[in-house]
């Protein structure tokens, strides 16, 4: 995509496109996230910040990623939804599976703690997703977006059928449509300013 770009967001992005992902994933003031996320990039906000932040969720911030550190958390419980991107994801595999059969059991029960697992910001490397879907029994829900368009796209919790790497249904308010070249044209309330 070249070099890093501004992009003016509208008020609305913060409150009503919290609104819209907070619906659609059922967001209440029960929930615990464990924000592993950059704030500064709108995975970060739009996804795993204002929609909890909106719900009057509980979000728990611990720094920089360290994939031992997220996972001694999840072995303490609480944790309701796990949101992430697919970088994430493949390390805490790759923690996981590099630790004997044995000392793996804990890190792959305590992730069945969690009502959700969210993935966005690229495409899930279809071996993570096998992975992940396999130790908790429910796929990682895949959203797609952009900086200009944040979380148009999102699989719904609970839908189990969805095609391997589907980005799921639009949210309320985006209308989509297939350019004669084939390129996904998107409309939302929430788009960029300029």
């Amino acid at each position: 995509t070249g070099k890093p770009k501004g992009v003016v967001l509208r008020r609305t992005y913060t409150h009503e496109g919290a609104m819209a992902v907070g619906d659609s994933y059922g967001i209440t003031r029960t929930d615990v996230l464990l924000h592993t996320l950059p704030v500064h990039h709108t995975t970060g906000l739009g996804t795993s910040f204002f929609p909890f932040l909106n719900a009057g969720a509980c979000i728990e911030f611990h720094g920089k990623f360290d994939a031992d550190t997220v996972l001694h958390r999840w072995l303490q419980g609480g944790l309701t939804i796990f949101s992430a991107v697919p970088t994430i994801y493949m390390r805490l595999k790759w923690f996981i599976e590099q630790l004997p059969e044995q000392k793996q059991v804990p890190y792959k029960q305590a992730a069945g703690q969690f009502r959700a697992f969210l993935c966005g910001s690229s495409a899930l490397q279809e071996n993570i997703q096998d992975f992940w879907t396999s130790v908790r029994g429910q796929p990682i829900l895949a959203r797609y977006g952009a900086t200009e368009i944040p979380g148009c796209l999102r699989v719904p919790i609970g839908l189990r059928n969805y095609p391997k790497g589907s980005v799921g249904e639009p949210l309320p308010g985006v209308e989509l449509k297939i350019s004669p070249e084939g390129e996904l044209l998107v409309k939302t309330p929430n788009m960029f300013a300029k």
